[in-house]
């Protein structure tokens, strides 16, 4: 019984916690973001296992890392190079109508790769897009050539 009730407990902390905190924190679109959620998760688990740990004790580690990702976020939104720091940055695949070689290979990706994601996308060729950049939650953003 008591292992349900600190499940019930920490479920409802962490329900509050996103609810307080930036709702972006609940999507994985920035690396630290998905590090966060993989983190409160776990401790959650881990804490729902340790029915001799206080309430108060299990709920400081929570309050803390929100207090962090709060600070880290406030500090990104005021600070570019905190931004790119904690988020990163776009890079650039396609330019022109062609691939940038050396973004690619710092991605480990191919042409058969850029071209697979083009076409997931509903395009059939690199030479229809503009420009190309891998967003920092790994979606291919793009700019298309006009006709």
């Amino acid at each position: 019984m008591t292992y349900f009730l600190h499940a019930i407990y920490y479920v409802a902390l962490l329900a509050l916690i996103a609810r307080l905190l930036n709702p972006r924190v609940l999507q994985t679109d920035k690396p630290y973001y998905f590090a966060v959620n993989v983190t409160f998760g776990t401790l959650a688990g881990a804490l729902i296992l340790k029915p001799d740990l206080s309430l108060l004790d299990g709920t400081l580690p929570f309050v803390a890392l929100s207090l962090f990702v709060w600070l880290l976020d406030l500090a990104a939104a005021r600070w570019p190079a905190v931004k790119r720091l904690a988020a990163g940055s776009p890079i650039r695949l396609v330019e022109d109508g062609k691939p940038v070689a050396a973004n690619l290979r710092r991605l480990h990706m191919t042409d058969a790769d850029l071209q697979a994601r083009l076409r997931e996308l509903k395009v059939a060729a690199v030479a229809d897009v503009e420009m190309a950049e891998m967003e920092t939650g790994g979606r291919l953003g793009l700019v298309m050539r006009r006709p």
